[in-house]
């Protein structure tokens, strides 16, 4: 599963790579919310490549976004076709695929592929999280002063309200701040050891299905915002080195 998620991701990306530097034609889904042909071409290309190896195969998605409850054995795939609408869209060369397969609501493997640099993260559940090849393992940072936030906007204004007023009491307190506009790869950034703390407050299981699982294989900690275990249809996300996930919470997210 983990290698048909690779190669999926891996020609999705080339296509997404192709269509990046044309004209496009957008869609208003909601406030603050596209879509373009590329995440449609980009989705059905997933699905279609997904099922030629797995024929019995689920899907929850960005653009059909169905939902399985219940699937017992057989295999659900969490796909985002292009995360990162609104930079792909205006040109930002921040974007990416993520797709993970889940068993019995766990998940098994994830990949995230930027296609530009051509950078592939990925995990599978006990073995490890890595970048193209390399064994990934989250940063040994321990206090917050030392810490990079990556953080994402919701769109909705007053979840992106709260994010703000919990970005006002972080912010004098550690290194640097950064948004990417892309939570996979922001999810991909804590394994990396690039940044120590990321945060949001409306995300979707598509948007985390496999960075999640790459976060801990890389030995982070992901909760949702108060703290508890997470679960896949949970809005609100926490992910850090484990070394300053509780200094942050004591921050109250939700004050």
């Amino acid at each position: 599963m983990l290698e048909t998620a690779i190669h999926v991701a891996r020609r999705v990306g080339h296509l997404l790579a192709q269509r990046y530097t044309q004209p496009h034609r957008i869609s208003v889904k909601g406030l603050r919310n596209i879509t373009t042909e590329a995440d449609t071409e980009a989705e059905e290309l997933a699905i279609r490549l997904i099922r030629q190896e797995c024929p019995e195969a689920l899907f929850v998605s960005e653009e059909t976004n169905e939902r399985y409850q219940e699937a017992g054995e057989i295999p659900v795939w969490y796909i985002d076709p292009l995360d990162g609408t609104t930079n792909f869209a205006r040109g930002i060369p921040t974007f990416s695929i993520s797709i993970a397969m889940a068993l019995r609501g766990q998940v098994q493997c994830g990949v995230v592929y930027d296609p530009l640099t051509e950078q592939l993260f990925y995990a599978e559940r006990g073995q490890g999280a890595y970048l193209n090849g390399r064994r990934l393992r989250v940063s040994s940072r321990k206090t917050l002063l030392e810490s990079v936030v990556f953080l994402d906007w919701p769109r909705e204004p007053t979840a992106r309200q709260r994010s703000a007023n919990f970005l006002a009491k972080l912010a004098p307190r550690v290194d640097a701040v950064r948004s990417r506009g892309s939570a996979a790869l922001s999810f991909c950034a804590i394994a990396a050891g690039w940044a120590e703390i990321y945060y949001q407050y409306t995300l979707y299981p598509w948007d985390v299905a496999a960075g999640a699982l790459i976060v801990e294989e890389a030995g982070g900690k992901v909760t949702d915002l108060h703290g508890r275990p997470y679960t896949l249809d949970q809005p609100d996300w926490l992910a850090t080195n484990g070394l300053v996930h509780e200094a942050t919470l004591a921050l109250d997210p939700y004050a």
